[in-house]
């Protein structure tokens, strides 16, 4: 879920991980060793069924990474009208033997890069399993990223000074001149169209069927895709749910930020490195675990990983570092599990050594978002119900929340904005479309738990809730949720869960 213009909030366990010395953009990772060769009933590395053509785009981790473009058309109802670029990544199956299919990746935001997918922090089941699939949404990234509106700085001056006609009369101004420089994708910027994006990347692949793992508000389009395309749905995991019923105001506020920030760095400098380490060595531990005794820090990778940092300030940071350079390139792995090993018992040689060859630059150049006001509008005023003028608007926040105003002056201009009018609502699928799973944190400050029961009732899904505050699990380090995630992509949705019925709790 994307903040307010100009604060870094978007999902912890995805974009951002807080480092201590160090702050580093995430939604990184690898899969460890990929190969480049086709596979029987697969596309070819070098050129799909459609035409594609496919080039290498290696990243630390991810040596057999590609990287296309697909043509998309602005408006899916006219798909002889203009088109648009869509970034598309693939990193294709370690195991090309036991290749289940394509696996798209997408980490919410909206405005995150999703062309990078982290793999690393994946189960690594799924990255030997599936072509990860990764895409920057319509807008954003290197798919036609639209020009920056800057603040609507008129909006806010005039509602925080009680002029309510000015601020309407300025809202409207401000959406008329950013949606005509965002040109004719200003209305075709929400969830629908980005849909069906994911349709055309499927027939450009030669899928006949796809699996989704999405988080946070690309849930929103796992539920999109999943109502508009079901025959083409192979299985979904939705991660960190957020509910498309919810009134645009709601949504807003949600998003805003505060209290989600003082949720992630509440507690102790220790609770909140252990936050910080289990989403960074969210892939690490389930390798490390299941490596056994080729792992010495098995038994509890996280805790060994505090326990290397000891209880000051300077031990955590190095730890910290030593994580970020390691926890993201699967070939470190081992390198890193010795050198946690060898400083729990005061050698913290290899510490400093992993530490201070740093976390690798070309995978936070990957990690990059679109965050401008006049994106947010186009995905946010499409995609939620809102009242039907710009004063309506500023009593809704009000009522809601007294103190608001700061945020409500951002949404006046959605009032004004084209392709508003048709919201997402309570989306639902056909009776024959695949079940979803659907996973939560109970306490997770950005898709709370009641907006992933709704979903899951809607949608008749499985839901595995966990105890605790992380967003997006199979991200995140929550390795129950990661290994129900991975056994239900696997199996197409027919694995067990660990559920009886339609709910399990884990963790």
């Amino acid at each position: 879920m994307t903040p307010r213009l100009g604060k870094a909030l978007s999902p912890l366990s995805v974009l951002s991980a807080l480092c201590g010395a160090i702050a580093l953009l995430l939604g990184t990772g690898c899969g460890g060793p990929t190969g480049s060769s086709a596979s029987p009933g697969h596309p070819s590395p070098h050129r799909s069924q459609q035409g594609l053509v496919w080039k290498g785009c290696p990243l630390p981790g991810q040596p057999g990474r590609q990287c296309t473009t697909v043509r998309a058309p602005v408006d899916p109802a006219h798909a002889d009208g203009p088109g648009l670029g869509i970034a598309v990544s693939r990193l294709p199956a370690a195991d090309r033997s036991k290749r289940i299919g394509a696996l798209v990746w997408n980490p919410g935001g909206p405005g995150i890069s999703g062309a990078y997918v982290p793999a690393a922090q994946l189960p690594p089941e799924l990255v030997r399993r599936f072509d990860l699939i990764g895409f920057d949404p319509r807008g954003s990234g290197r798919s036609g990223a639209v020009p920056g509106c800057g603040e609507d700085d008129a909006v806010a001056a005039a509602l925080e000074g009680g002029k309510r006609t000015a601020a309407g009369t300025a809202a409207r101004t401000y959406a008329g001149t950013c949606t005509k420089k965002l040109g004719a994708l200003a209305g075709h910027m929400g969830t629908r169209d980005v849909a069906e994006d994911v349709d055309v990347i499927r027939a450009a692949l030669g899928e006949e069927k796809l699996s989704l793992l999405v988080g946070s508000y690309g849930t929103l389009l796992g539920q999109q895709y999943l109502a508009a395309h079901p025959q083409h749905v192979r299985a979904v995991v939705l991660d960190g749910t957020m509910d498309p019923a919810i009134p645009g105001v709601r949504a807003a506020l949600d998003a805003s930020g505060s209290a989600q920030d003082k949720a992630y760095t509440s507690g102790g400098p220790e609770e909140v490195a252990r936050q910080q380490l289990q989403s960074m060595l969210s892939g690490f531990t389930l390798w490390c675990r299941d490596g056994g005794a080729h792992c010495p820090v098995s038994t509890d990778p996280v805790g060994r990983a505090l326990a290397a940092g000891g209880h000051q300030d300077k031990g955590r940071k190095e730890v910290l570092a030593a994580a970020a350079a390691g926890g993201y390139v699967p070939a470190r792995w081992p390198e890193l599990a010795g050198a946690l090993d060898a400083a729990v018992r005061g050698d913290r040689a290899g510490l400093r050594k992993l530490a201070d060859k740093g976390f690798p630059r070309q995978l936070k150049a990957e990690a990059a978002s679109t965050l401008g006001l006049g994106y947010n509008l186009g995905v946010y005023c499409t995609d939620f119900a809102w009242p039907g003028t710009p004063n309506a608007i500023a009593d809704a926040f009000h009522t809601a929340d007294k103190e608001s105003s700061f945020i409500a002056a951002d949404y006046l201009p959605c009032a004004a904005w084209p392709g508003r009018g048709r919201p997402l609502g309570k989306i639902t699928a056909p009776a024959a479309a695949p079940r979803p799973l659907v996973i939560n944190g109970t306490q997770d400050p950005r898709t709370g738990i009641a907006g992933a029961r709704a979903v899951a009732r809607r949608l008749d899904a499985k839901l595995v809730t966990f105890t605790g505050r992380t967003h997006i699990a199979t991200t995140g380090g929550v390795e129950c949720a990661q290994r129900a995630a991975a056994r239900f992509l696997v199996s197409g949705g027919t694995g067990s869960t660990g559920s009886t019925g339609r709910l399990s709790a884990c963790g």
